[in-house]
């Protein structure tokens, strides 16, 4: 099968692919704005709403949450290798 292609413009940017001049006016060519585009484009959270609402997390605490309280109301310690670990990469990082 023979791929043809209808633009004129044989320049190329990258690797090998031509450039692409914008188009003028709406992206959806042909198509009006309705109102319910209108409404679905206000009822879109924007990226710091979405992090800040109560409702991406849950009411009830993960079962990981309960074990840690229960691990430290029984005085149990940290396990984890964070601060020994830091100490070693700081000491190496002077040595360099």
């Amino acid at each position: 099968m023979r791929m043809t292609t209808t633009s004129t413009d044989t320049r190329t940017t990258g690797k090998g692919m031509s450039d692409k001049t914008p188009q003028d006016g709406d992206s959806r060519v042909g198509r009006e704005q309705t109102a319910k585009d209108v409404s679905d484009e206000a009822s879109l959270s924007l990226p710091h709403e979405r992090d800040q609402a109560t409702a991406m997390t849950s009411a009830k605490p993960a079962p990981e949450m309960k074990q840690a309280k229960r691990d430290v109301d029984a005085g149990l310690q940290d396990t984890s290798k964070q601060p020994e670990m830091n100490a070693a990469y700081k000491r190496q990082k002077q040595a360099d």
